[in-house]
């Protein structure tokens, strides 16, 4: 089972279809079958072997696409890393996961001494490189790709996404998410990140249409170019989609040709959800997952109202359990750990046993969520373990505080850490970006009105911007650094 075999049959199939859109250039599914075998014989003719490891360090083009899947038709594992990292953090990740190989784009520095490949574009590409490839079978459970799962800081974790892994979250996506070979699908976030580029290999592997739309692009623009290419379904962050709700105006839906919106990534909170359904788009997925396990749940638009307020319906194929400290099944409608498995969930951290046996459990993943599945199948999150906040003895959990902020009409987004309290062990310190100027205390007291008095913030800063990860999400490390 090599995922990129279907890339093969969609060219034998329809060859003139387009696989990849890009403001400058468009490749058919045979022009991409090519390119992908120029880029496994690239990959192979530097001497790396079956299962070897090889960074990529690519921009959101056309050719990273074909090295996603030409390192994957060599039997070797993609190692992501950001084109936006610095040298030195690309070379700890890249010697950290011990990397045979990395690609970089024509122009960009090399890697320290680690041995590179540059990556011309528009590539040049070899329509007779699949004659040349040696037979180089694929087994089911080959490593495919390292899905970093914490950035650069600290010790990387990367846990081991095998062939096998990633065909049965294409499987999610299609069966749940309904992405299918006739869509038209836009990648607007970075290929970096985990879920887009899941998102887009899967669109490929099942012979659709990938458009690359990469950031950074205003709103306005966006919104533009997916509705001008004629696309047919997205993925994009919730952080986009807040923007794209002050960029909506009216009246209608900004994107109304989307059949297929999936969200994920980060929480997109119920009022946002709300407005998003309003001024975007009738067809929103929010889909739970991580790098480490795959999907988890989905919150569609057909769901009940009264299920908003919860990250979905198990989606297909997983099975989640909520334990206790011991590992122990709690009932139904009890708040605990949140762990789950399926066939697309890794099984450890590359390298590092110290890190799976916290993380992995006979089988089962934990994700470090805290949170609830109720009488009818539907996950609720309360919380993240490392980001519970102890006052006083008392349980708090900051989702529950960001949503209550980010239901203020100019608040933009919203984040709570707790500080330490000689007093109380911990304080409730919240943090936001507004659209227009808001009085703090006036967001004190509305988070008064609506939460037990031990919830309500002691502080809330304003903030120009959030600080953010590598992968986007707000970085509530800095943010509690921040507090001295």
């Amino acid at each position: 089972m090599n995922l990129a075999d279907l890339i093969r049959h969609h060219a034998r199939r329809r060859p003139a279809h387009a696989a990849i859109v890009a403001r400058d250039r468009t490749w058919d599914y045979a022009t991409f079958d090519a390119a992908v075998d120029t880029a496994a014989l690239r990959v192979l003719a530097r001497g790396v072997g079956q299962g070897d490891i090889v960074g990529i360090a690519l921009g959101d083009t056309p050719e990273h696409l074909a090295f996603l899947y030409g390192i994957a038709r060599a039997g070797a594992t993609i190692l992501p890393m950001d084109k936006r990292w610095t040298e030195g953090e690309k070379e700890r990740v890249a010697r950290h996961f011990g990397a045979k190989l990395a690609l970089v784009d024509a122009g960009d520095a090399p890697i320290g001494d680690v041995v590179c490949e540059t990556v011309e574009a528009p590539l040049h590409i070899d329509r007779a490189a699949h004659a040349k490839l040696p037979d180089s079978p694929v087994g089911p459970d080959l490593g495919l790709v390292l899905s970093l799962s914490s950035g650069t800081t600290g010790r990387p974790k990367g846990p081991l996404i095998t062939h096998r892994n990633m065909y049965h979250r294409f499987l999610i996506y299609t069966i749940t998410l309904t992405m299918s070979e006739h869509e038209r699908f836009a990648c607007a976030s970075p290929m970096y990140f985990s879920g887009s580029r899941g998102f887009t290999m899967c669109e490929l592997y099942f012979g659709g249409t990938v458009v690359l739309l990469p950031p950074p692009m205003a709103p306005a623009a966006l919104i533009r170019e997916i509705n001008d290419y004629g696309c047919t379904s997205a993925f994009i962050v919730p952080t986009i989609i807040r923007r794209l709700i002050d960029a909506s105006t009216g009246p209608g839906y900004c994107l109304p040709n989307l059949r297929l919106l999936i969200s994920t990534g980060a929480a997109l909170f119920t009022e946002d959800r709300a407005l998003a359904l309003e001024r975007i788009t009738p067809n929103i997925i929010n889909f739970y997952g991580s790098a480490e396990g795959g999907g988890i749940s989905a919150l569609t638009s057909a769901h009940p109202e009264e299920k908003s307020r919860t990250a979905g319906a198990i989606v297909w194929g997983t099975e989640v359990r909520v334990v206790d400290a011991d590992f122990n099944d709690l009932p139904r409608g009890e708040v605990g750990r949140i762990c789950y498995r399926s066939g697309g969930s890794a099984h450890e951290f590359y390298g590092d046993p110290e890190a799976s046996r916290q993380s992995f459990r006979d089988g089962w993943y934990l994700p470090g969520d805290v949170g609830f599945v109720d009488a009818d199948g539907f996950v609720t999150i309360t919380g993240r373990e490392k980001d519970m906040i102890i006052r006083g003895g008392v349980n708090i959990y900051p989702n529950e505080i960001e949503s209550v902020l980010l239901g203020h009409g100019q608040v933009t987004e919203a984040a709570v850490v707790g500080a330490p309290s000689a007093a109380l062990g911990e304080e409730v310190i919240a943090f936001v970006t507004t659209r227009q100027p808001v009085d703090p205390e006036a967001l004190r007291a509305m988070c008064a009105r609506q939460l037990a008095p031990y919830k309500v913030p002691k502080v809330v800063q304003v903030l120009s911007e959030m600080p953010r990860t590598n992968v986007g999400k707000i970085d509530k490390q800095r943010l509690r650094a921040s507090l001295g």
